[in-house]
């Protein structure tokens, strides 16, 4: 959070901000901070869960991923996918 209010120049967030953005915080008030307008959540609180790049493609099958491929380059071109898919 440092990092970032640095790179946007804004005040350096202070504590109560930086433990509200934990995964543990955000999971306790899930039901309020997960985005899910079309309901298809099955656990809101799953939604937080630790924030690695990847760690959503153990929860699908080959199938499942060549779906998610599909739709991401029907939606976003090349670049940002590059971008948002590093790490792996």
């Amino acid at each position: 959070m440092r990092r970032l209010a640095e790179l946007l120049d804004l005040d350096p967030p202070g504590p109560d901000l930086v433990e509200a953005a934990t995964f543990d915080r955000m999971r306790e008030h899930a039901d309020r901070l997960a985005p899910d307008p079309a309901g298809v959540l099955k656990d809101r609180r799953a939604f937080f869960r630790n924030g690695r790049s990847g760690q959503g493609s153990a929860l699908l099958g080959a199938a499942g991923r060549a779906r998610y491929q599909a739709r991401a380059a029907a939606l976003a071109p090349p670049d940002l996918l590059t971008w948002l898919h590093r790490g792996r």
